[in-house]
């Protein structure tokens, strides 16, 4: 079966927590050239993906990209710098009584200062991340094969109706070509 070179594949869904999102393309190219594109948090994927498209595609200049956005990560939590956050209210204390302001000082006021809190998150299972990303990629591939499928075949159809053009060219040559050689001596004689 002929398949062509170009494709496109994408698929998304939610596993983990975490939104996935991969897409492969590829355009014709005589070796197997292989770039792609990871949040910098998640660059150990490149090589198994690299791995991942070379089993797959033979050649061309194959790029993946992957996208990933946490949903919902239980393991994260928010860290308070207790130290900092005293030093806010005893500094805005301070100010308050320099300029004589009455001290409505209170827990929402305190809060406004983002810089106090601190996200955590706890690092991620590389092998839990990667099969869920490969699950995903698993499924872009099956589109982007079935892309190239369907696009080989509509080559193919092209190619055998330039090939009827060409063979209907050939036999009106042949025809023609007994009475060319006859005018071709009448000219010359």
């Amino acid at each position: 079966m002929i398949q062509s070179m170009t494709g496109y594949g994408r698929a998304q869904e939610t596993a983990g927590g975490r939104d996935i999102t991969v897409e492969i393309r590829a355009v014709n190219h005589r070796y197997f050239e292989f770039s792609s594109r990871v949040p910098r948090a998640y660059g150990y994927l490149e090589e198994k993906l690299k791995g991942f498209a070379q089993s797959a595609v033979g050649r061309g200049k194959v790029e993946i990209s992957v996208q990933i956005q946490t949903v919902d990560s239980p393991d994260s939590g928010v860290v308070l710098n207790k130290a900092l956050a005293r030093e806010y209210v005893e500094a805005l204390r301070e100010l308050g009584a320099e300029l004589g302001l009455a001290d409505d000082l209170g827990l929402s006021a305190v809060a406004r200062f983002s810089d106090i809190f601190t996200v955590r998150r706890l690092p991620d299972d590389e092998d839990r991340v990667w099969a869920d990303v490969a699950e995903v990629a698993r499924k872009a591939m099956e589109r982007f094969l079935q892309m190239r499928r369907t696009e080989g075949e509509k080559l193919r159809e092209d190619i055998l109706s330039r090939l009827s053009a060409i063979e209907a060219g050939v036999l009106a040559v042949e025809e023609q070509s007994p009475r060319t050689v006859a005018l071709y001596r009448q000219k010359l004689t």
